[in-house]
């Protein structure tokens, strides 16, 4: 209070925040690395943070420029869904998402969720998904109204070098924004000796050069607690070589590729009432590859250019005269469409789907229990200038959720969830020239879970201890696969897919003497995903690129003096064809990676220097046939913040 009677008036300040939920906290399997986990653990991109949660398989094809895709519990990349701050991430051609294009240094936190969640105030595409990997840009400030700025650099290993810079501020009246550039630029030859198929092969990697930027700037508004408005402007250009498979008397690739994504979305959330609540969200998303490869006497040039158009909406009601019932509703609308002069394509002209979710929900929680359950109906019509296109679908997928805490005293909590959805085939599968299938049915999956997850509040030295564990089963029925057929390969609707595991999840906080902080995490997947085509030769056999076993180990020491770390990613054997035998099998791999930071403190200035040695075993391991992991290799990197 002031003096003599003055009065003082303070800067208003803007609080953007939301729950984060716990795995113990969740009727479905949940896995979250927050900001400071991302740095500890050392990833750049959303790919390489993945890898460290249990129950996915990320097919990594090496190197900076490499493209990182993420299938959960065996079920393929086109049924995992990417949200960015709460709008989804599409790509129509392909129908999945390459998650080595998002860096991880804007981020304040990626988080993967597994079949039903219980928060039903989401759009309708999250309930349309077998997973969702959510990533949640940094606050657009902190209540600074003088703002703060960061800036790094980091040097690495095969001429690899990154920098990047951030502003937040805060205006008052509840204006607040923020922005980030990001430039990387890597010679990426790295050396390599694997065997091909028994003959040990030893080179330099080449064509692996990459040049990309990125840049996003968010603005927010929030004049009071029943209003909020955020835009987001995104972009992000590319080029670089595709080196392509280390095949035996095989010439160097010389395949280039560039390319850029660029988005706008804006999401408006109004509350008139404590029972009601509702937002809206609009998004136009242009992405555009260009690839050029060499032959023997010409060059081919082939293009790609996406466009998608997103509306969504969702009201959700929780009425006062019934004690913890809730009910939401999500709809949503979206429009795809291909331009492309790639000639193996069926229709150059411009196929085009429009896709519209609807979806009810509801929720009971009260006390130790909590029933979650929705309905979601999906409808998707193409349409094309010339040629024929894929029939109409409309299809209902209902999906469950259930948790209770049967000790009252005890933060433990046993729960089941269960989820039938189907995914669309992708333009790829329908329209590709004589292997595409414009008659492909989609494919259908079935996910069941039962778990339990125990939270424990500190207790001697430690101070946080969570553990989940989950066993679950899938089913996809008509799954599309390439066959053979005369003369050709083509896609077709022919096998049913089982699959069965269990992840495991723990992780724990210690306080040590002389103001030392442990930290430890583990992760661990059994994955078994068989084909159980009826009459199949294959009949039994792990499909392709999944390891039945595989996890990872983070600990770090946080000292007054300086942090210190160790993680492992490591994998079981798998299989790189879709028969299981000693010739098509990948050797199991580990990488061990160590790390040491130390903090320094200048009035207002922070000065953080990190160096990384990563692979220290040297391993050129594959994770997908015939493109090795880059080995032993090093990376150095200051964070100035003020």
């Amino acid at each position: 209070m002031a003096q003599n009677g003055d009065v003082r008036l303070l800067d208003s300040l803007l609080v953007n925040g939301s729950t984060v939920r716990g795995a113990s906290e969740s009727s479905s399997p949940l896995q979250r690395l927050t900001t400071d986990e991302l740095a500890r653990i050392g990833a750049t991109s959303v790919g390489d943070a993945l890898k460290h949660m249990s129950g996915v398989t990320v097919r990594d094809y090496g190197g900076i420029g490499g493209l990182k895709t993420v299938s959960i519990r065996g079920l393929g990349a086109q049924h995992t869904a990417v949200f960015y701050d709460g709008v989804a991430v599409g790509d129509c051609q392909s129908g999945q998402v390459d998650l080595g294009r998002y860096s991880t240094e804007n981020l304040a936190g990626v988080e993967l969720l597994i079949g039903q969640g219980d928060d039903i105030y989401k759009s309708a595409r999250v309930l349309a998904a077998a997973g969702v990997v959510s990533l949640e840009s940094q606050s657009t400030a902190d209540g600074s109204r003088s703002g703060n700025w960061q800036a790094g650099v980091r040097a690495a290993s095969f001429e690899t070098y990154k920098g990047s810079v951030k502003y937040s501020k805060s205006f008052g009246q509840g204006w607040g924004v923020s922005s980030f550039g990001e430039y990387v630029n890597s010679g990426g030859e790295y050396p390599y000796k694997i065997k091909n198929p028994t003959t040990t092969v030893s080179g330099k990697r080449k064509n692996t050069d990459v040049e990309e930027a990125r840049a996003e700037v968010n603005l927010s508004w929030q004049p009071s607690d029943r209003h909020l408005l955020r835009m987001k402007m995104y972009g992000y250009g590319y080029e670089r070589g595709l080196p392509g498979g280390v095949i035996v008397n095989d010439p160097l690739a010389t395949d280039r590729l560039k390319g850029y994504n660029a988005f706008g979305q804006l999401f408006y959330e109004y509350i008139p009432s404590p029972a009601l609540k509702m937002k809206f969200a609009l998004k136009h998303n242009l992405a555009y590859d260009r690839m050029r490869e060499p032959l023997a006497a010409s060059v081919s040039v082939d293009s790609y250019r996406q466009h998608e158009t997103d509306f969504s909406c969702t009201f959700k009601w929780t009425p006062s005269f019934v004690r913890g019932l809730s009910f939401a509703w999500s709809e949503e609308i979206f429009k795809n469409t291909l331009r492309t002069t790639n000639n193996h394509v069926t229709m150059p002209a411009e196929p085009e789907r429009v896709t519209t979710l609807s979806a009810v929900s509801v929720r009971y929680n009260y006390r130790a229990f909590s029933l979650t359950g929705s309905l979601l109906h999906t409808y998707a019509s193409e349409y094309a200038p010339v040629g024929d296109v894929a029939p109409d679908r409309s299809r209902f997928s209902p999906s469950v959720a259930f948790s209770c805490y049967p000790f009252a005293d005890v933060d433990f909590c046993l729960r089941a969830s269960y989820k039938s959805i189907f995914r669309m085939p992708t333009f790829n599968d329908l329209y590709y020239r004589e292997i595409g299938n414009y008659k492909l049915a989609p494919e259908k999956t079935r996910q069941y879970n039962v778990g339990a997850a125990y939270s424990a509040h500190p207790f001697g030295r430690c101070d946080e201890l969570t553990v989940s564990v989950d066993a679950y089963r899938g089913e996809i029925k008509d799954k599309i696969v390439a066959v053979p057929a005369v003369f050709i390969w083509k896609m077709s609707n022919i096998d049913y897919v089982e699959t069965a595991g269990a992840d495991v999840n723990i992780k724990s906080i210690f306080s040590l003497p002389s103001r030392t902080k442990l930290h430890l995490s583990a992760a661990y997947s059994y994955m078994r995903a068989e084909n159980r085509t009826s009459g199949s030769s294959l009949y039994g056999h792990q499909i392709v690129y999944t390891p039945l076993h595989s996890g990872a180990v983070d600990a770090s020491i946080l000292t007054p003096l300086a942090d210190f770390g160790y993680s492992l990613l490591w994998s079981g054997k798998r299989y790189y064809n879709a028969r299981n035998i000693p010739s098509n099998e990948i050797a199991s791999y580990g990488e061990h990676s160590l790390w040491l930071a130390r903090t320094w403190n200048f009035k207002k200035l922070t000065l953080l220097a990190k160096v990384e040695a990563k692979n220290i075993t040297d391993d050129n391991y594959e994770i997908i046939r015939y493109y090795p992991m880059p080995g032993r290799n090093y990376a150095l990197t200051f964070i100035l913040t003020l």
